[in-house]
């Protein structure tokens, strides 16, 4: 006996793989070649057992070494060597941490004046305050004069927008001014209108008549607590008397009592699960089915996305021509 050939699912075969079995031999191959590849024929059969599988999620693939951000973890595990090896000049030199230059004296001022900044206030030095000015630094000192022409305009000065008016004391004719019938009604306070009524106060004190009071019996009647007797306030069995036993629904009962019906050529849900047919089950696919169910095989990503060319339409694409049909289908829908 020769020894049997293990055969390779179809889904892990490379393209232009060939499938061997004893189907094949007997009834021959029936692999096609589409676009310049190769791809597998298959069984009805197969092909629903190959659909039937779930899907792998992408969550359980590997591709590469867990890591877990934010620590001092390396990527991979440091061998014997890189531990043991010491470091050369320019590795050294690297790893020197920066120079901090808000702490050199020599760059402070590059530090304090540059741009993004402000400037601080320094103390002055001792040879600063006794030192004497120059007749330069007396002239830029001086203020600025007005122009001989210039005209102070006070009120508007005082009163323009953005400022607040001063307050300055009064003339000496206002303190010796004497007083106006109409300045002293200005004067005067306004008052509360006469109809006015405070605020009541929260909490109220009850007068002596109402704390010697004796309410009535009708009162007394409405303050007694609703009395609730301790239940069950009925059995839950109780005998049914006989003309209960005897009496006859009225017609109008009965047809009130009657379920509604289903309407005329209801048809109801078909099971999720049935028997599949004898007939379909013994059924054996056209030549024409096999090869609508044979997948296409397409190339993955992670070989297309290296592929210059790979959306390029082709010159034969270019000089194609639609059919009628197409032309037909291709007009936008007139609207009115």
């Amino acid at each position: 006996m020769s020894a049997t050939k293990t055969e390779v699912p179809w889904y892990n075969q490379r393209p232009g793989q060939m499938r061997s079995s004893a189907h094949d031999e007997d009834e021959g191959s029936h692999d096609r070649v589409y676009a310049g590849r190769t791809t597998v024929a298959m069984t009805v059969k197969e092909r629903i057992e190959t659909l039937a599988k779930p899907k792998l999620s992408r969550s359980t693939l590997s591709y590469g070494p867990s890591l877990s951000w934010g620590n001092q973890q390396t990527m991979w595990e440091l061998s014997n060597a890189a531990k043991n090896t010491e470091p050369s000049e320019r590795i050294l030199l690297l790893a020197q941490p920066k120079r901090n230059l808000s702490t050199q004296e020599d760059l402070k001022p590059q530090w304090e004046y540059s741009c993004g900044r402000q400037s601080p206030i320094i103390q002055p030095s001792g040879a600063a305050r006794k030192a004497v000015n120059t007749g330069r630094i007396d002239q830029l000192a001086q203020p600025k004069n007005h122009h001989r022409n210039y005209t102070e305009n006070r009120p508007m000065y005082e009163f323009s927008c953005g400022r607040s008016s001063p307050v300055e004391g009064p003339t000496q004719n206002a303190k010796t001014a004497a007083e106006r019938e109409r300045t002293n009604q200005l004067a005067q306070p306004k008052k509360v209108h006469p109809e006015h009524q405070a605020s009541r106060e929260v909490q109220t004190i009850p007068t002596q008549a109402a704390r010697n009071t004796r309410p009535t019996e009708r009162l007394e009647q409405l303050a007694e607590a609703k009395k609730r007797p301790d239940g069950p306030f009925r059995e839950p069995e109780w005998p049914v008397s006989k003309k209960a036993m005897k009496a006859q629904s009225t017609e109008r009962t009965r047809e009130l009592a009657r379920s509604k019906g289903l309407v005329e050529g209801f048809q109801g849900n078909r099971n999720v699960m049935w028997n599949v047919s004898k007939s379909a089950k013994q059924a054996v696919a056209t030549r024409r089915v096999e090869e609508l169910s044979v997948p296409i095989q397409r190339e993955s990503m992670d070989h297309v996305q290296f592929n210059p060319d790979v959306f390029n339409v082709s010159e034969t694409a270019k000089k194609a021509k639609c059919s009628a049909r197409i032309e037909e289908l291709a007009q936008p829908i007139s609207r009115k």
